[in-house]
This record gives structure tokens, C-alpha cells and sequence, in this order.
């Protein structure tokens, strides 16, 4: 059976993410850093191990556990 894929493209959504907010994280992907590095290893592993659904899945999992345990 075939799974049909996540829609990443928007549409009515609960959450909303700016350009800015998208350049920051590029950014801080890009950047010659110890947290960079882990970004990068963490975004490789997860694109290795991980069909593109589970990385979506993964992607609004933790954004919603940062929503949730925001302090904001």
C-alpha cells in the first residue's frame, strides 16, 4: 500500500512560519559551529533513516512538544 505524502505546502494550518524565522534556521544550519554540526548530523540521520513522511511527522512532533513547553 502506498502512502500519499504529507502536504508541507500550507493550506488552513494552525501554525505559520515567516521567512524570517526560515532564514534564521538556514542560518543556524549553515553556520560553521558546534550547534551547526549537530543540526546538520541530526538533518542527515533523519533524511538516512527516515521516508519523507516520518520526517514530517517528526518535524510537527517537535513542534508541537516546543508549542506546548514553551514558556512563551
Amino acid at each position: 500500500m502506498s502512502l500519499k505524502p504529507i502536504d508541507l505546502t500550507g493550506g488552513k494550518s494552525v501554525y505559520c512560519f515567516n521567512q524570517h524565522q526560515m532564514d534564521q534556521a538556514n542560518d543556524m544550519f549553515a553556520e560553521d559551529s558546534p550547534s551547526g554540526d549537530t543540526i546538520r548530523k541530526a538533518v542527515a540521520d533523519l533524511e538516512k533513516n527516515c521516508t519523507r513522511n516520518e520526517q514530517a511527522t517528526i518535524a510537527f512532533m517537535i513542534i508541537q512538544h516546543l508549542n506546548e513547553t514553551s514558556e512563551f
